[in-house]
């Protein structure tokens, strides 16, 4: 259920672990986008792609994220709601931001396919705006990560997930 109160500011939030399968050491993807403080999108994917470091791991699940944050902006357009603020990306990389957000860099990182380098784009336009979190804030880590049924229920509850048939 979409709650109510709060802002109406699209925050993304992306995480990989990088080489975590263990036979093709592809990295994990994972996003979550808000609405508010409402969850509207989420996935966890295998990377198509070996990335040769983090930083680059997470370059790609920025790229994911920004894709679809771009998309669900289209979206609310089409349904008539505009959405003027620039959308808000959650990274706990801090490379992978200075990556999206330096030009220079980017003479290092020519091994990162062409298609990610859009980020960097809609950063530039003033459509999204990258925000480094720390580890323990990351809200995408839920998707990647193996975290213990504590941790579980902590980002469940950061999350706003309830279950509409627990008795109160």
């Amino acid at each position: 259920m979409l709650r109510r109160e709060g802002t109406f500011q699209i925050t993304g939030w992306c995480d990989s672990d990088y080489a975590s399968c263990p036979l093709s050491r592809r990295s994990v993807t994972g996003y979550l986008v808000q609405l508010g403080d409402s969850p509207i999108s989420w996935k966890t994917k295998k990377q198509q792609t070996v990335s040769k470091s983090s930083a680059e791991a997470e370059y790609r699940t920025m790229s994911y994220l920004t894709s679809e944050l771009k998309w669900l902006k289209e979206l609310l357009f089409t349904l008539g709601i505009r959405h003027e603020q620039p959308m808000v990306m959650c990274c706990d990389s801090k490379s992978a931001i200075y990556i999206a957000t330096n030009p220079v860099f980017h003479e290092r990182t020519k091994h990162i396919e062409v298609d990610c380098h859009f980020v960097r784009d809609e950063i530039v336009c003033g459509n999204i705006v990258p925000r480094h979190v720390g580890t323990k804030s990351q809200l995408a880590d839920i998707f990647t990560k193996p975290i213990g049924r504590d941790g579980f229920a902590t980002f469940r509850v950061k999350l706003g997930i309830r279950n509409l048939y627990a008795p109160t």
